[in-house]
């Protein structure tokens, strides 16, 4: 693998806190605590699969800003999660630099950027997609997953 920026991760589905893949592939991986963030873009609930897909878009979607103890092996095991390869032509998602906003307590607002990776859906690559989707207009797959509880 080339040497990559280092950067944090935005997440915006399983890979939240205390979320199942959290717990099995950022626990105890990540440098304090998440900090609740959002991007643009259209979220998707995949009902085949029961994963979000983040596809690009205007509207809201809300997730969590995590930065990585290790990047390096890190970033590597989230990337084989999430079935991205940069040398691959058909990757499940694919991870990309972007601008997110940040929550700030103080002005309890989103009025903080940075630059981040995120995982964006290949729905190219699905031939599924339109099938097996359900559009979540709120933007916010944590809220959507409880309700399936």
């Amino acid at each position: 693998m080339t040497q990559e920026e280092i950067l944090p991760l935005f997440t915006y589905g399983s890979l939240m806190q205390n979320l199942f893949n959290y717990e099995k592939h950022l626990r105890g991986k990540t440098v304090g605590s998440a900090k609740k963030a959002r991007i643009k873009g259209q979220l998707f609930h995949l009902t085949e699969k029961g994963y979000p897909a983040l596809l690009k878009g205007l509207d809201w979607v809300y997730g969590e800003l995590f930065e990585l103890k290790d990047f390096t092996s890190n970033i590597e095991e989230l990337d084989v999660l999430e079935g991205f390869s940069q040398d691959k032509q058909k990757n499940e998602y694919n991870r990309e630099k972007h601008v997110i906003e940040i929550f700030n307590e103080a002005t309890q607002a989103y009025d903080q950027t940075t630059s981040a990776y995120v995982y964006f859906y290949a729905e190219e690559n699905d031939t599924d997609f339109l099938l097996h989707r359900l559009y979540l207009a709120e933007g916010n797959w944590r809220t959507y997953y409880e309700t399936l509880k």
